[in-house]
């Protein structure tokens, strides 16, 4: 399917979970951004438990570190693989950032990515840089305008998609303290 057609079914879905909204959401994002990010995020993995089972992670990319951003991440956060928590909500709560950091505890890296219908509220964006001053933790957001630009970067071929998670890194880290 066409990435445009896949984005018009993101884009239709309510949020929550009526009707499986949410379970929708997940797969078509991740489809989406398979292929978005191939080649330089690549081997996704959705729904990776952990070990022990109790820690179920949305989307895995492998870092195949062949961009000068990922060479960053991989180096800065010690990210060999990305992390993505793909939430179908109409707000992003504390409980969802404290999700995904605890995420970041487990050994892979300490730079993660919710994905998410709409911008952070400017209090949950503080949660954010508050983690990055207290821990050195990069938790970005993707929104639908962040995926819907992505999508027609990809069918314009003009630049990479990436280039728009490194947008968002970039604008992320400028409001962070020095």
């Amino acid at each position: 399917m066409s990435a445009k057609r896949k984005l018009g079914e993101i884009q239709k879905l309510p949020t929550g979970k009526t009707d499986e909204a949410d379970i929708k959401y997940e797969d078509y994002i991740c489809q989406l951004l398979a292929s978005l990010f191939y080649p330089d995020l690549d081997f996704a993995a959705k729904q990776s438990r952990t070990e022990s089972g109790r820690l179920i992670r949305d989307l895995i990319f492998y870092n195949n570190r062949s961009i000068d951003f990922l060479q960053e991440i991989h180096q800065d956060y010690g990210n060999r693989q990305l992390i993505f928590e793909l939430k179908n909500v109409k707000t992003i709560e504390r409980e969802h950032i404290s999700q995904l950091n605890r995420y970041l505890d487990s050994g892979l890296g300490k730079f993660g990515v919710i994905v998410t219908r709409n911008p952070l509220s400017k209090a949950m964006f503080g949660n954010t840089i508050d983690l990055w001053s207290g821990q050195r933790r990069c938790i970005i957001t993707l929104t639908d305008e962040d995926i819907s630009l992505m999508v027609n970067i990809f069918e314009s071929k003009q630049r990479s998609p990436i280039d728009v998670l490194k947008k968002k890194y970039l604008e992320f880290r400028r409001a962070c303290p020095s």
